[in-house]
């Protein structure tokens, strides 16, 4: 059943993303403009929701399971330090990366610095495009996953399938990925995955995971950003702090998976 399950979100996130996103590819639309067209906009909104869609479809077709899945959605009752953690997390991240910049580059501070005024905004605007996608990755395939393999393989395996998803952007015109280095994305999702299955893994909140995605995508996008150049240390980074949180804390994550949110009565470490 595990198995189905796994089979049946890939195939549905992919088929319903990769016709969308790859039809636009091949009609060479710039997305720049994707809003003055109905039929565009639809395809890559369609695209970019499959993930939030497939968890879905593929419990309905394999154990039905939607009572314990929309409650892990929902469970945002965990202990604040997680919620500080991920914040300050997310921004150390960023201003590390800018910080080793600096050290061979010469300081940048002065034009990195984020605009909070944007940031709430942005990171609202992320959560409809970005974290609704943590339903299906961490919501589902990951402790699907986990139950089956080592929880530091089945994060890996996640984001490595996490990074491909997003192949079509990097060859659509307008798309924030066109033409950029895919080795290099495809480095820090891994390591924004990891830390998001450690996130996962000691709350069993997708709602937790949600709103770390939105953030993790909104802070850059506010100003608080490595110049260009620098994006293989920032995946460095990501890699280093993720992976480390997820081996370091293998004991933990490996005995307590479970598929979805633990039963009521039980509290997250």
């Amino acid at each position: 059943m595990e198995k189905k399950k796994i089979v049946l979100f890939t195939i549905i996130t992919f088929a319903i993303s990769w016709i969308a996103w790859w039809s636009l590819v091949f009609i060479k639309k710039d997305i720049s403009w994707i809003y003055q067209n109905p039929l565009y906009f639809f395809l890559f909104i369609v695209g970019g929701i499959a993930p939030t869609l497939a968890p879905f479809l593929a419990i309905k077709l394999s154990d039905h399971e939607f009572k314990e899945f929309i409650q892990s959605v929902f469970n945002y009752r965990v202990k604040i330090y997680y919620y500080l953690l991920g914040i300050f997390l997310i921004l150390g991240i960023n201003c590390l990366g800018i910080w080793i910049y600096g050290l061979y580059k010469g300081t940048i501070w002065s034009v990195s610095l984020p605009n909070f005024n944007s940031l709430m905004r942005l990171f609202l605007m992320m959560i409809v495009f970005g974290g609704l996608e943590e339903l299906g990755w961490r919501g589902l395939l990951l402790p699907v996953l986990s139950k089956m393999i080592k929880f530091h393989l089945a994060a890996l395996g996640v984001g490595v399938i996490w990074a491909i998803w997003h192949l079509p952007l990097f060859f659509m015109r307008g798309a924030a990925q066109y033409h950029s280095d895919f080795l290099e994305f495809a480095l820090q999702v891994i390591g924004m995955g990891f830390v998001l299955a450690w996130f996962y893994g000691r709350t069993k909140s997708i709602f937790i995971c949600a709103l770390f995605h939105a953030f993790a995508n909104a802070v850059p996008s506010s100003g608080l950003s490595s110049p260009s150049g620098n994006g293989y240390v920032l995946a460095l980074i990501w890699l280093v702090i993720g992976l480390g949180l997820v081996l370091l804390d293998r004991k933990y994550l490996n005995r307590n998976t479970t598929l979805y949110e633990k039963k009521s009565g039980e509290k997250n470490e």
